[in-house]
């Protein structure tokens, strides 16, 4: 079957100029149909990243179809924001109205259609490729188009250098502030920060590369740091893309693995010794009684890792990408993101659902304050599940009140327990819009922000409203 052309009004991110299969004939194209809130898509883009290194220079082109699903994704400056925060180097196709995806029969993110280079296609997976899996079925194109004579001499798209970043963070996921002390998941930069209320920084972990690496604080790598918990003297991190859990030794400022391998691990795992099972996308993290909860937003799942025996498996969900309330076993989430624990009940952001849950872990029961289904989302205030949201990735509270990072509305949302989970929007002044906030802490009177695509931490007085921006600093030691 030929491939379906790209019509000529199609809005074009990451190239200088608009594409067409017309002018790629001899080159092997890779449609890759996705939306950047989607984790089996995130989990892609590494996969397509190998298969570019592993032919550059060849005619091999990768071509984003960004289909969006939720209305902050067919906002341009967003995705380009996306683009830069996963380092995506090829062409995007903007398809919000999905006319590529219906052209192409495409029916579930992500996606991957491969176009030979006569501009047929040449084969469709839906889910998440396997290493390696792309590589062997390109090359194979490859040689048989180079003996008939098809394959193009050189490449027609030259591959984006990456975004070098001049702030002093880079689309930070998470904050926790506690003790006087900030933690800062320095997503962006792949490190964590420690630092004072006033923006002092005393320590930075991480050498800023992208890694997978044990060590002394200056020698240790991350990718992509996320959740944070602090236990004593021990900080631990949820290293999102590296699928671990590290444990940040504050006093001798070393760090170590305790859970994952730093490969991520199947649909099916059932858990196991924590460092020898392989985690999917751990997004966030809270401390309880003996261990630490964790939002394993890949496996759309809550796990659980025990301090006591070592042991790491699911807590709670089945593993489907749903929201069904009911026992810890029957119960489903769907990439859930944010943690908040208040002694009683763990609170979750549960993303694709834009929905909050609520976990007991005494009767092992889950249960929904806000939200209704996967397709369900918008910006409107009300009473529980009359209330709406738009893809929530963080949450913390104080007392009656559950604040929400409403990440797609660009908003910070308050969930009143003591007026039925009435939601209300936070107005914030004092430091401008939002853009896509992503983590929350409350220390006293003070809400912290990570305001992630604006690369800054707010500091939200919650008697006034009133915020202003921590002001990061990198501590001068003495030698």
């Amino acid at each position: 079957m030929k491939a379906p052309e790209f019509s000529s009004d199609t809005r074009w991110l990451n190239t200088d100029k608009p594409l067409s299969l017309a002018a790629l004939r001899g080159h092997v194209v890779l449609l890759d149909f996705w939306t950047y809130c989607c984790i089996n898509c995130l989990h892609t883009l590494p996969r397509l990243a190998e298969l570019e290194r592993a032919y550059a220079g060849q005619p091999v082109l990768v071509i984003g179809v960004h289909s969006g699903k939720f209305d902050q994704e067919h906002n341009d400056e967003r995705v380009r924001e996306a683009i830069a925060k996963y380092d995506v180097r090829h062409p995007v196709a903007m398809d919000d109205d999905f006319t590529i995806w219906n052209a192409y029969s495409v029916h579930s993110w992500p996606t991957l259609i491969l176009v030979d280079p006569s501009g047929k296609i040449a084969d469709t997976f839906s889910g998440e490729p396997e290493p390696g899996q792309l590589e062997k079925i390109v090359g194979r194109m490859l040689d048989d188009a180079r003996k008939a004579g098809t394959l193009a001499k050189a490449p027609a798209f030259a591959p984006k250098a990456p975004v070098i970043s001049t702030d002093f963070l880079r689309f930070p996921g998470k904050v926790l502030a506690l003790d006087g002390r900030l933690f800062i998941a320095d997503t962006g930069h792949h490190r964590v920060l420690i630092a004072d209320k006033n923006g002092k920084v005393s320590a930075a972990f991480g050498t800023g590369q992208t890694g997978f690496k044990d060590g002394p604080a200056a020698e240790a790598q991350f990718n992509e740091p996320q959740g944070l918990a602090l236990n004593g003297n021990v900080l631990y991190v949820a290293d999102r893309s590296n699928h671990a859990i590290r444990a940040l030794d504050l006093s001798k400022e070393k760090v170590t693995t305790i859970a994952g391998a730093g490969k991520k691990g199947s649909w099916s795992s059932g858990g196991g010794a924590a460092r020898e099972t392989d985690l999917r996308s751990p997004w966030d993290l809270s401390l309880r009684e003996g261990g630490l909860d964790i939002a394993m937003a890949g496996s759309h799942q809550i796990w659980r890792l025990s301090f006591t025996d070592g042991k790491i498996a699911p807590l709670a969900g089945s593993g489907a990408e749903n929201i069904i309330d009911g026992s810890f076993s029957r119960s489903a989430f769907a990439q859930p993101s944010g943690l908040w624990f208040d002694g009683d009940y763990l609170f979750v952001a549960d993303s694709e659902t834009s929905a909050v849950r609520i976990l007991d872990p005494k009767e092992e029961r889950v249960g929904t304050l806000v939200g209704t289904g996967l397709f369900d989302f918008g910006m409107k205030d009300g009473t529980g599940r009359a209330a709406q949201l738009q893809h929530p990735i963080g949450i913390a509270g104080k007392g009656d009140l559950v604040y929400v990072a409403d990440s797609f509305n660009n908003a910070i949302r308050i969930i009143d327990l003591a007026k039925d989970a009435l939601v209300t929007t936070l107005k914030i002044g004092g430091v401008g819009p939002l853009k896509e906030p992503q983590g929350l802490s409350v220390d006293g009177d003070t809400l912290y922000v990570a305001d992630t695509n604006n690369h800054r931490i707010v500091a939200v007085n919650l008697k006034t409203n009133e915020a202003k921006l921590v002001a990061l600093k990198m501590e001068t030691r003495p030698r």
